[in-house]
């Protein structure tokens, strides 16, 4: 993990969209509404169970899963920067004739790129942690986690392929609970990513340090593909390969290996491209795995017909540079698959609030409407001193905490952001096209899903409560968001 020495600020520089007639921009990010008094009262009813501590109870089966038309109403869920209202049910908007010109538009004719939805990264520690729970325990947690219906619906693990800061010789802990997740959620898509090539074939001769050895790239690539078949026998959905996490970056404390674009531009297209063809395994190969700032490297990588023929995308690490990174690389290679891969949340954070914020701009909206395909972040459970860990990151945070020996668990912000998505948006859905009125401090995306569903999410960037107005097929409802709010809406 490389990441600034400075916290994030979670407001893209640019995020894509379209125009129309001047006054409409493609949403540069915002948010939701407050209702009156008794709706709201009503709300913190229906919520009382959740706290800044425990995060969201689990939903009744009525609020979650199924997201389809339900005829006159709009269906909606609150999230508040004070973590008062976390994913909380709100009062049914209603639909009604449009009267003038919606602040928010959502056009389901234009159809982006398919979202398969968010995701962690199970590493070695939160194997670790989430051990120390009672399996019963245990169990309620992983479903809290991957379950759609009772839960938030992760859909994608990004998982380390051998020794990371934070993953160790843990397969006989992790391959269980990969098991478990995608027994949970069949729809589960595992994507494996090397930290490091075996000691034996590095410069270094260490896991830690130095470059792969130049006689060394065809066995790296057979290890490779060996490595991702151990996990397909093993019962883990695996769907995809990134060719090095963060290759720019040599770590000092712990496993990690430096390429630059000539060697990773080899490796693809001369060895592991073609191993993996020959492999069967019909795995997606993808580029990069590095932060956004470096975004002219897989420019340059995809810029060789040799290594795009064997490149299925390209994903982005969130620690430096801008979202808008994506945007810029689909201008110039249109149609390749985008996603992020990598983003921590940590004690660099000043509030619950500015989490959110930076959850919402950067990654549900601003990483989506430039492109992303999914989302993912760090470890998906630490503990509350954010290990254990084998160097590296030492004020990383887990997607939960997990405080041994009491088996408290703690929500992040991260999780409540991911809920707002993962519980609502199925595999496979469409963004579609959404725009927001000049002036509106709203950031936003819309969805439809296979079942002909739709999902908007908006997020309230501006320093007040919001009211604004939402047309889509020719209807529209009302609503309001408090400051720093992010909700959800289906239909």
């Amino acid at each position: 993990m490389q990441r600034n020495t400075t916290p994030r600020r979670g407001v893209p520089r640019c995020v894509a969209g379209r125009t129309a007639g001047g006054r409409r921009v493609s949403a540069p990010l915002r948010g939701w509404s407050w209702v009156p008094l008794l709706a709201v009262l009503a709300t913190l009813v229906a919520s009382c169970t959740t706290s800044h501590g425990s995060g969201p109870a689990p939903p009744s089966a009525q609020a979650t899963g199924s997201t389809g038309s339900s005829g006159s109403v709009v269906r909606s869920w609150v999230t508040t920067a004070d973590a008062r209202l976390r994913v909380a049910p709100a009062p049914p908007e209603r639909w009604s004739a449009v009267a003038g010109s919606p602040d928010v538009i959502v056009e389901n004719g234009r159809r982006y790129q398919q979202f398969w939805g968010v995701g962690a990264s199970l590493t070695g520690s939160s194997a670790v942690v989430l051990d120390t729970l009672s399996p019963s325990r245990r169990l309620r947690v992983m479903r809290d986690i991957f379950g759609r219906r009772q839960g938030i619906g992760l859909s994608i693990l990004r998982q380390p392929l051998g020794a990371s800061d934070f993953s160790g010789n843990d397969d006989s802990r992790v391959l269980p609970l990969l098991r478990e997740a995608a027994r949970i959620n069949p729809s589960l898509a595992v994507e494996l990513s090397p930290w490091s090539a075996p000691a034996s074939m590095k410069t270094s001769g260490s896991l830690v340090g130095g470059t792969l050895r130049p006689d060394a790239y065809d066995a790296y690539a057979r290890h490779l593909v060996s490595e991702a078949r151990r996990y397909r026998d093993a019962g883990v959905p695996v769907r995809g390969l990134m060719v090095q996490n963060e290759p720019s970056y040599s770590p000092p404390d712990y496993p990690g290996m430096t390429l630059d674009v000539t060697q990773q531009g080899a490796l693809v297209r001369d060895h592991l491209g073609p191993a993996l063809q020959r492999s069967g395994l019909g795995l997606h190969l993808w580029l990069l795995d590095d932060n956004f700032d470096r975004w002219r490297d897989a420019d340059a990588l995809l810029s060789d017909p040799g290594i795009a023929h064997y490149a299925y995308g390209v994903a982005f690490h969130c620690y430096r540079g801008d979202v808008s990174a994506l945007r810029e690389l689909r201008a110039r290679h249109p149609g390749t698959n985008l996603a992020v891969s990598e983003c921590s949340g940590g004690d660099w954070s000043s509030s619950y609030g500015h989490d959110l914020r930076f959850e919402a701009r950067t990654l549900v909206t601003g990483a989506v409407r430039n492109g992303a395909s999914w989302l993912v972040k760090w470890n998906l459970a630490l503990d509350p001193q954010g290990g254990p860990h084998h160097g590296g990151c030492r004020d990383c945070r887990g997607l939960v905490s997990v405080q041994t020996g009491t088996g408290r668990v703690t929500r992040s912000a991260g999780y409540d952001a991911w809920a707002h998505l993962g519980r609502f948006v199925v595999p496979g859905a469409r963004v579609v096209g959404s725009s927001v009125r000049r002036g509106k401090p709203l950031d936003v995306v819309a969805f439809a899903n296979p079942d002909g569903s739709h999902v908007l999410v908006v997020y309230n960037a501006g320093a007040g409560s919001t009211a604004f107005t939402v047309g889509a097929d020719g209807r529209s409802f009302r609503s309001r968001l408090a400051a720093g709010s992010l909700a959800t809406y289906s239909w």
